[in-house]
């Protein structure tokens, strides 16, 4: 047998408890949790480069699948983040807490027991905070897409399936903040549990069909260090 610990978020405290198994936790999840979230990717700009956004979008390279405007051959070096941003609504949503058991399947584990550990208002967690946009002097393009999401249960990547049970600590939930870009509040971008990340695996995702792209540059000598060039929405062809 394998231990690990699931993470269930849900509008309302309405959550599984005694007799649940696996398949009830995945369709809690997915009928009561988060389902509103935006495609996130950033783009570092050439040193040298001169052009803007307009003149990418109106070319059609700055369009709404959110590919390299500059279609370069270093598009690896110049996207450095791809992401979907789960949008939490943290004074609305409960956390549960849940001891997994099964035979290890692959690198994972089949799961046979479930058991709930702990169930508290996710605004009773710890906070913490992270830099999320890039703190590196440079231009930058940012990619945004609003879209509708399904997700699994949480779990740690970093940890998997153990041989021996995991202690659990209440105290170890943290809520992760991040100032995004100007946003004039603090923004709410996952949760970790003894400083490692938990995650929600997609299961669906429902895009919007416009996306918003933004051009900046940030100059950590500057107040703000953050400067919006500009921004435009951009829509299918």
């Amino acid at each position: 047998m394998l231990h690990s610990l699931a993470f269930l978020l849900t509008r309302g405290q309405e959550l599984p408890e005694e007799g649940v198994d696996w398949q009830a936790l995945v369709a809690a999840q997915g009928h009561q949790g988060p389902d509103r979230g935006r495609g996130l990717r950033l783009f570092r700009m050439p040193d040298q480069w001169q052009g803007s956004l307009d003149e990418l979008v109106a070319s059609g390279c700055a369009t709404i699948a959110g590919a390299d405007p500059l279609g370069s051959a270093a598009e690896r070096r110049s996207l450095i983040c791809d992401a979907v941003v789960t949008q939490f609504d943290v004074p609305s949503l409960w956390i549960g807490v849940y001891a997994v058991r099964g035979p290890a399947d692959g690198s994972w584990l089949q799961v046979q027991q479930v058991e709930l550990l702990d169930r508290f208002p996710l605004a009773e967690a710890a906070n913490e905070t992270c830099w999320f946009y890039p703190t590196d002097n440079g231009s930058y393009l940012c990619w945004e897409n609003q879209t509708g999401l399904t997700l699994a249960p949480g779990w740690l990547p970093e940890q998997g399936g153990q041989e021996l049970p995991i202690a659990y600590d209440r105290g170890e939930v943290h809520v992760l903040w991040s100032l995004m870009a100007d946003d004039q509040a603090l923004t709410c971008v996952g949760l970790t549990y003894q400083r490692r990340r938990i995650e929600w695996p997609l299961l669906e995702r429902s895009p919007e069909p416009s996306a918003t792209w933004t051009s900046f540059e940030v100059d950590t000598m500057a107040d703000p260090s953050y400067l919006e060039r500009a921004r435009i929405s951009v829509f299918p062809q």
